[in-house]
């Protein structure tokens, strides 16, 4: 059995320590002392129970704030963070990274393998790592107690890209001893335009603002929330990301049949029926945002749309209602999204020619 450091002790983070460590592997569990509560059940404890589609106790070897002790001796490290919390990462562990770790974000909503890997360089870090991303979690989760996370789903297959491409094969090589359902592709636009939370997360909450800050978010947000006048709206934002992947030079696979490769049911041939009968994302009571500063916009719109459409701006593909998504979200939480997201600037790719784009994306230099 494996070493793995995960860093974030969020749903993802603590579902992922827990199901790997009852798998026999020892995982050490990091974050800041920021959140440093999040740990003190988990030391308590030993671990965490799991429920759900996979239950029993999952111990944690190590739960701790001090990133040399859960780096020490370790090769793979996944980090299990919000967008928002790449480049915070990034700047923390660029001077404790060793040569020959895998650093993998998962996932790492659109393009983040590539910001992490500025974000090192600008931060001092001198190993010579690999950093990759995957397309999406692992889990469908929620930690619903303080010892315990409850998994709603596990995804069939987990592709994963590097930056540079050439390191995916040796990523996937590694990975797949603690996840063997990891598999490579060969670029992050790949894994990038995979981000399922991008397409459903920011549509499915705007337009349904009022209901959700009426209610304070007291309804199912997929079986009620995305009706089938929001899934069409959805499939149109769909649409123009698979538009700005092909005009990259890029097959990317669609919402749809996204989530019938990893969660099956191929007999749901629209979003509308997958999302009203998904048990793996609703049908466990009310669970929409609270407000319009969750996390389903002030992620998904700054790290998953607006580097999407943006990157559509500089090649020429229109994206009106990706546009329209950021714009109405930007109104709504008064923040400019078009500014404090991940932006082609903050990239490192604004004012480049399409191959310009590609190989950097591709190359990361």
């Amino acid at each position: 059995m494996g070493k793995v450091a995960i860093i974030g002790s969020g749903h993802g983070g603590c579902t992922a320590a827990a199901y790997l460590g009852k798998r026999g592997h020892e995982t050490r569990l990091y974050d800041s002392e920021a959140f440093a509560g999040n740990l003190t059940a988990i030391r308590e404890h030993g671990g965490l129970e799991l429920t759900g589609a996979d239950t029993g106790f999952g111990p944690i070897a190590m739960a701790t704030t001090d990133l040399d002790q859960v780096l020490d001796g370790v090769k793979m490290v996944l980090v299990i963070v919000p967008g928002f919390g790449h480049k915070p990462i990034a700047k923390d562990i660029a001077t404790h990274l060793k040569d020959g770790q895998i650093v993998v974000l998962a996932p790492g909503s659109v393009f983040g393998a590539l910001e992490f890997k500025n974000e090192l360089a600008a931060n001092g870090c001198k190993a010579d790592v690999v950093i990759g991303e995957t397309a999406s979690n692992y889990f469908a989760c929620r930690r619903i107690a303080p010892d315990k996370v409850r998994v709603t789903g596990i995804k069939k297959y987990m592709p994963l890209a590097t930056i540079p491409a050439s390191k995916a094969k040796e990523a996937t090589e590694c990975l797949c001893e603690f996840f063997p359902n990891t598999i490579a592709w060969d670029n992050i636009v790949h894994t990038s335009f995979a981000d399922l939370n991008a397409i459903v997360h920011p549509i499915g909450t705007v337009l349904n603002t009022g209901w959700l800050e009426t209610t304070k978010g007291n309804f199912d947000f997929y079986w009620e929330g995305i009706s089938p006048g929001v899934a069409r709206a959805m499939e149109r934002l769909d649409e123009e990301k698979v538009a700005v992947g092909k005009a990259l030079g890029f097959t990317v696979q669609s919402q749809l049949s996204l989530i019938q490769s990893f969660y099956g049911h191929p007999e749901r041939t629209t979003l509308h029926e997958w999302f009203s009968k998904s048990e793996v994302n609703g049908g466990t009571g009310p669970s929409a945002p609270q407000a319009m500063t969750n996390r389903y916009v002030t992620e998904d719109v700054p790290y998953g749309l607006v580097p999407m459409a943006q990157l559509g701006h500089a090649i020429g593909v229109p994206t009106p209602n990706m546009d329209a998504v950021i714009n109405l979200c930007s109104s709504i939480n008064d923040e400019n999204y078009w500014e404090t997201g991940r932006t082609l600037k903050s990239l490192g790719l604004e004012g480049l020619e399409k191959d310009a784009i590609v190989r950097r994306l591709t190359e990361g230099k």
